[in-house]
C-alpha cells in the first residue's frame, strides 16, 4: 500500500538541509527544521515551514541524539525523516528506530545500512557478490604484530582503514614498517572520535588511483538501476573537494562493468533508494571496490546536472513506496557538470581549519551554489567545514570548468579564511585541465603546500594595475582635481618593483605606461559583492581586493600579492629606510586554530627531537598532529587532554636544544 508523506523533519543542519526542503516545497510536502545553540541563526531555519530547538549541546545532544528527534517527530505529528548525509544518514539504530515508532525512514532499509557501514562485512558481501576486491586482510586488526605481518604479506604501501564510517576519517597510508605504528594509533584515534568505533583493517593501498563513485537508485519492489559515474579524484586527505560527471577516464566497457556491478552489490542486501558504490581504478582501468555509502552523497549536485533527476525527489517517491518511473535504458546523460567545495580553511597555513564570523558573504548568482550559511553567521568548530558547493553545468568539459572558474572568482568571502583560491588554482592547471589527475594528485602537484605565488608576468601586471587603479579611484574620491595626481608610480611586492606612468587620466578614462608598454584600463567595482571588474585594454578580469592606506592585497586566477603602491618621492624616501634582519624566535607552541586537545604526547621536562608528535587537536572533526620543528625541551605545558583551547593560545612552552 502507497504511503502519502505530508510532513518532513529534516535530520541535519547546513546546504543539504535547504537542498532537501527546496524539494520538500516543489512537492508542497512541509518540513521541519531543527537545530542547536551554535545554529540558532542558521540559514536552513529559512526555509523550513516549522523549526524546532534541540539543546546546547553542538552534537550528541542535538543532531546525534536519536530519540530526541523521534519525539519531535511523534509530537509535531511527522510523516517521515530525511537524514541528508553525516550524523545519523548512516546509523541502522536510528532508522529502526523510527520504523518501530512508525515514522518513515526516507532512505535504504536499516539492514543493508548496517551491511555496508562496516567495511569488513561489506566486502564480505562484495566478494560474494563478484565484485572486483582490493588485496588485504578482511578482518580486523587486533594488535601491532598482527598488522605488521599483514602488511608484509600483502607487501607496502598499506591503507590503514577505519571499519566503521567514512569521509576519510581513520585512513592512513604506511609506506614503510617504520611508519605502522603511529599511524595506527592515529587511525584508530580518530576513528573513535569520528564514529564512537576504533576498529581497523588493513588493504593493499593502489598506487596513483582514481576515485570513481557509481550511484545507484533502487525501489521497494527490486529493481535498481545505475545513473552513472562521478569522477572524485581531486582529494585532500582523503576528502573530495572537486568532483565531475561524467569521468574522461572510463570508456563505454568499463562503465558499463561497474555499472552491473554496483547494481549487483545493491542487489545482494536488497538495497532500495539513492546509493553510491565507490571505486578506486588503477592506471590501467583495472577498478576495486571500495566502499558503499547508504546515503546521498555531498557530490550528487553533477549527477542531477548532467541527468535531469532531482535524486532527493526519487528517495522520497520510494519512501511513499512508489516504484522507479525510470529504466537505465532511458537515462540520458547530458553535457558535462563540475562541483566544487568551498571550506572555512586556510590553505596558505596548510588548510588549517578557520572558524568565526562571516562578515561578507557574496557568492555567484549565475551558477547552481549550494549554501548553508549566509552574511553574520558564524562558523563553529563543531561541525563541517563546508560553507558551499558551487556547480557549473557545459556542453563540453572544457565549457563546465570555465563556468565553475568565473562562478568561484565572484566569490567575496570575509571574515574567515576559505580555499577559494585553492579551488581556483587547481582548475586552471593545465593537467587539471587535460584530466591528468588521481587521488595523489594535490600532495604531488603541491609538493610543497599552497602558497598562492606566481611569477607569470601577465598575472602580476594584471593584479598591480588594478591594485594601482583602486588607488587612483580612492584618490579621485577624496580629490577630485585630477592634475593633482602624482603622474609617476612605484608598485612593490615581494622582490619586485613595476614602475607606471599616468599617460592620461579623467572621469572615463585611465590611460598607464610601462617601458612603453600602453595599458588602457576602465575599473568597476560591485557595490554588493566588491568584487573588481578591470577591463585591461580588450580583455575583462574578475578580482578581489582589499585595502589598508597604500597597502593592497590582491587575488587572481587562485594567486595573490600584497602591494605597496608609491608615488616616485615616496618609493625613493621608503627605499633608503634601514632594513631589519632581525627575526625574534618564539619559545611557544601556539594553537594555530580553535580546537580540542584529542591527545597530549609529552609532559613537562621531556627532551622531544626534531618532527616528533607533540599535541594532536580536532577540530572541524579532523584530527591535526602538531610536530616539533627543532630538538626542544619541555619547560612548561599549558592544556591537558580533553580541554578546548582558543586560537593562537600557548600550549606549550620550550626551549631549543642545539
Amino acid at each position: 500500500m502507497k504511503k502519502k508523506i505530508k510532513k518532513i523533519l529534516i535530520a541535519n543542519r547546513g546546504e543539504i538541509a535547504i537542498r532537501i526542503a527546496k524539494t520538500c516545497n516543489k512537492l508542497k510536502i512541509k518540513t521541519v527544521g531543527i537545530y542547536s545553540k551554535q545554529d540558532e541563526s542558521s540559514l536552513h531555519l529559512d526555509y523550513m515551514d516549522e523549526t524546532y530547538f534541540l539543546s546546547n549541546d553542538p552534537l550528541k545532544g542535538s543532531y546525534l541524539d536519536k530519540n530526541k528527534i523521534v519525539n519531535i517527530c511523534k509530537e509535531l505529528k511527522v510523516d517521515a525523516v530525511h537524514p541528508g548525509y553525516g550524523f545519523l544518514s548512516e546509523n541502522y539504530l536510528f532508522s529502526s528506530l523510527l520504523e518501530k515508532n512508525n515514522i518513515i525512514f526516507i532512505g535504504p532499509p536499516a539492514k543493508a545500512v548496517k551491511e555496508m557501514g562496516d567495511k569488513i562485512s561489506s566486502k564480505k558481501i562484495a566478494m560474494k557478490a563478484k565484485v572486483n576486491c582490493i588485496p588485504g586482510l578482511n578482518k580486523e586488526i587486533k594488535d601491532y604484530n598482527q598488522a605488521i605481518k599483514t602488511s608484509n604479506d600483502i607487501g607496502f604501501p598499506v591503507m590503514i582503514k577505519a571499519s566503521a564510517g567514512g569521509g576519510g576519517k581513520g585512513m592512513r597510508i604506511a609506506y614503510k614498517k617504520d611508519d605502522l605504528k603511529e599511524l595506527i594509533k592515529a587511525a584508530k584515534s580518530e576513528a573513535k572520535n569520528a564514529f564512537g568505533n576504533d576498529r581497523i583493517f588493513i588493504e593493499k593501498y593502489i598506487e596513483n588511483p582514481r576515485h570513481i563513485e557509481i550511484q545507484i537508485l533502487g525501489d521497494k519492489f527490486g529493481n535498481i538501476i545505475s545513473l552513472g559515474e562521478r569522477e572524485c579524484s581531486i582529494q585532500r586527505r582523503h576528502q573530495k573537494i572537486i568532483e565531475e560527471a561524467p569521468s574522461t577516464f572510463l570508456n563505454e566497457k568499463v562503465r558499463r562493468s561497474m555499472g552491473e556491478q554496483a547494481v549487483r552489490l545493491a542487489k545482494a542486501v536488497n538495497y532500495y533508494s539513492a546509493g553510491t558504490v565507490e571505486f578506486v581504478v588503477d592506471k590501467n582501468k583495472n577498478f576495486y571496490f571500495l566502499e558503499m555509502n547508504t546515503r546521498l552523497q555531498v557530490e550528487h549536485p553533477v549527477t542531477e546536472e548532467i541527468t535531469g533527476i532531482d535524486l532527493v525527489k526519487e528517495m522520497i517517491n520510494v519512501a511513499e513506496e512508489k516504484k522507479l518511473s525510470l529504466s537505465e535504458e532511458s537515462i540520458k546523460t547530458n553535457g558535462w557538470a563540475v562541483e566544487a567545495r568551498l571550506c572555512s580553511e586556510d590553505p596558505i597555513k596548510n588548510f588549517l581549519p578557520s572558524a568565526g564570523k562571516i562578515k561578507r558573504m557574496n557568492l555567484s548568482k549565475n551558477i547552481r551554489t549550494d549554501s548553508g550559511y549566509k552574511e553574520g553567521n558564524i562558523v563553529s568548530i563543531y561541525y563541517d567545514s563546508l560553507l558551499a558547493k558551487v556547480i557549473s553545468k557545459g556542453k563540453n568539459r572544457n565549457e563546465a570548468i570555465q563556468k565553475i572558474i568565473q562562478a568561484l572568482e565572484e566569490v567575496n568571502i570575509q571574515g574567515i579564511q576559505t580555499n577559494q583560491d585553492f579551488l581556483i588554482n587547481i582548475l586552471q592547471t593545465k593537467e587539471f585541465y587535460e584530466a591528468k589527475i588521481d587521488t595523489n594528485f594535490i600532495s604531488s602537484y603541491y609538493k610543497d603546500g599552497f602558497k598562492g605565488k606566481t611569477t607569470d608576468l601577465n598575472k602580476l601586471e594584471i593584479m598591480a594595475i588594478t591594485a594601482l587603479s583602486n588607488h587612483l579611484k580612492y584618490l579621485k574620491e577624496v580629490n577630485s582635481d585630477f592634475n593633482k595626481i602624482s603622474k609617476k608610480w612605484t608598485l612593490v611586492f615581494d622582490k619586485n618593483k613595476l614602475d607606471f606612468n599616468i599617460f592620461k587620466i579623467n572621469s572615463s578614462e585611465l590611460i598607464l605606461e610601462k617601458k612603453g608598454k600602453m595599458f588602457r584600463v576602465e575599473l568597476l567595482v560591485d557595490p554588493q559583492s566588491q568584487i573588481n571588474t578591470i577591463k585591461i585594454n580588450e580583455n575583462f578580469y574578475n578580482l578581489r581586493v582589499s585595502k589598508n592606506e597604500n597597502h593592497y592585497k590582491v587575488f587572481f586566477r587562485g594567486y595573490f600579492i600584497e602591494i605597496n603602491v608609491f608615488r616616485e618621492l615616496e618609493y625613493n624616501s621608503f627605499n633608503n629606510l634601514p632594513k631589519s634582519s632581525l627575526k625574534k624566535e618564539s619559545n611557544y607552541l601556539v594553537s594555530p586554530m580553535p580546537g580540542k586537545v584529542v591527545d597530549l604526547l609529552i609532559k613537562k621536562g621531556d627532551i622531544v627531537s626534531e618532527s616528533e608528535t607533540l599535541i594532536i587537536l580536532d577540530a572541524m572533526k579532523m584530527e591535526n598532529i602538531l610536530k616539533s620543528e627543532n630538538k626542544v625541551k619541555v619547560v612548561e605545558v599549558f592544556v591537558e587532554k580533553g580541554e578546548a583551547v582558543a586560537a593562537e593560545q600557548n600550549l606549550i612552552k620550550f626551549e631549543v636544544i642545539n
